[in-house]
């Protein structure tokens, strides 16, 4: 899951603090908020418990049990990267240890009765609780920790997917001097803070498709690792089967510089990692990350049942999960960045049945001189598409696109633009 920093202007602070919510909403939200507020380093989180059965434990010719496991299911353990935090374990070179990891939210089930309203009273300093940090015996700095990915499973059954007027490819939270105005000129149901029917419009009785902010649940099984989350949109009742290739979305080590980071964007602090969302990182992925301070304290967390290239609505499918991981050392070589040697280019493809790519993709294209233009513009194509073609709303179509399909850049040669291209496997739709 992408988020902000929590350092966004006062003015925006306003702008949030100004958008008006039901009473039964707020009173359901702010329930939540106090919990959230109470919630320090390392305290039990009320009405969670513990899980009822470690799952994900890796299965082949030569099973390797977890011999640690680390709790951060039924306690948040911290949120921010900080190279003076004490770790929470030590664990040896090869080891089995599996992560038991919150959603990124941090609000459990309470996902399953999140209202749209609810969304807007989240409080975005609790996101992305992470498990860890872990000591591996033997990193120093100067070296590079590899993370082999042994198993991903979910915690539970559900999933979600929020969006809101601020954040994502459409929100209107950007650096840039034209961000207020984004609720103007993007698709007024994608980015407008007042949902639904528009009291200022002229004529007033002008159709309207839905209105942000939203939140979908997709349910699957504890433990399914392979196989289909459901999805029943919530606006319309349309049915797909989205791929499932469950992954993580936040790895990192303690960063190079002292104070506290937060996970996005990533790797603030020299190559530690963070918020990166690459939906590649599945089980049998290897991942090498530079190690800054001794031990590389290294954490995990923002469990992800499925997730399109690009993320574009802020969410992936979020949910609580376990990840099953071992460490090697590679000793006095230096890198800057991340690496990984993954087991598939296209996780999502390779989660799909023959019948399902049988059927194809539809595929959108932006061109022009800005990368970040064209993605819109191949979003917005495809969001249109879906919604003529399949029949959702744009909501529900904006989640599809955020949570099975995939942004690429096409070609960087033709100066002065250039090509950004989206699929979305035609073979998931349920139809009549």
């Amino acid at each position: 899951m992408c988020f902000i920093h929590s350092d966004y202007s006062l003015s925006r602070r306003k702008f949030i603090q100004r958008v008006s919510v039901g009473t039964a909403a707020a009173a359901a939200i702010a329930s939540v908020g106090k919990k959230l507020a109470a919630a320090e380093q390392g305290i039990y989180v009320a009405g969670v418990g513990r899980p009822d059965a470690v799952i994900g434990a890796p299965t082949s010719d030569d099973p390797v049990e977890p011999e640690v496991k680390i709790d951060g299911f039924s306690k948040t353990l911290h949120n921010r990267f900080n190279q003076d935090l004490k770790p929470v374990a030590t664990v040896k070179q090869g080891q089995a240890v599996q992560f038991l990891c919150r959603d990124a939210l941090d609000i459990g089930s309470a996902a399953q009765t999140l209202t749209p309203d609810g969304t807007l009273k989240l409080d975005l300093g609790k996101i992305h609780p992470l498990t860890g940090p872990v000591y591996v015996e033997g990193a120093k700095p100067g070296d590079i920790l590899e993370v082999e990915v042994l198993d991903v499973a979910p915690l539970v059954d559900f999933g979600y997917v929020v969006m809101g007027p601020l954040l994502g490819l459409f929100g209107s939270l950007r650096p840039e001097p034209l961000a207020p105005f984004a609720q103007f000129i993007e698709a007024s149901e994608l980015s407008d803070p007042a949902p639904g029917k528009v009291p200022s419009a002229i004529p007033e009785d002008q159709p309207y498709n839905a209105g942000a902010p939203f939140v979908q649940i997709f349910t699957f099984n504890k433990g399914q690792s392979t196989g289909f989350a459901q999805f029943v949109g919530k606006d319309t009742g349309k049915r797909a089967k989205i791929p499932i290739a469950p992954f993580m979305g936040v790895y990192g080590v303690a960063p190079l510089r002292k104070g506290m980071y937060r996970t996005v964007p990533p790797n603030v602090s020299g190559g530690i990692g963070g918020n990166a969302d690459i939906k590649h990182f599945v089980k049998g992925a290897r991942i090498q990350y530079p190690v800054y301070v001794e031990g590389a304290k290294f954490s995990v967390g923002d469990g992800h049942m499925a997730q399109g290239d690009g993320e574009i609505c802020v969410t992936a499918v979020e949910t609580l999960m376990a990840v099953t991981l071992s460490f090697r050392v590679i000793k006095h070589q230096i890198i800057e960045s991340p690496r990984a040697i993954v087991p598939t280019s296209d996780p999502t493809l390779s989660a799909m049945t023959p019948e399902m790519r049988e059927k194809g993709f539809y595929h959108t294209v932006g061109v022009g001189p800005d990368l970040m233009e064209n993605a819109k513009k191949a979003a917005r194509e495809m969001i249109d598409w879906l919604v003529h073609e399949e029949g959702l709303s744009l909501h529900e179509a904006y989640a599809i696109c955020s949570v099975v399909g995939d942004l690429k850049i096409s070609e960087v040669v033709d100066i002065p633009n250039w090509v950004v291209s989206m699929t979305v496997p035609r073979g998931i739709f349920e139809r009549v």
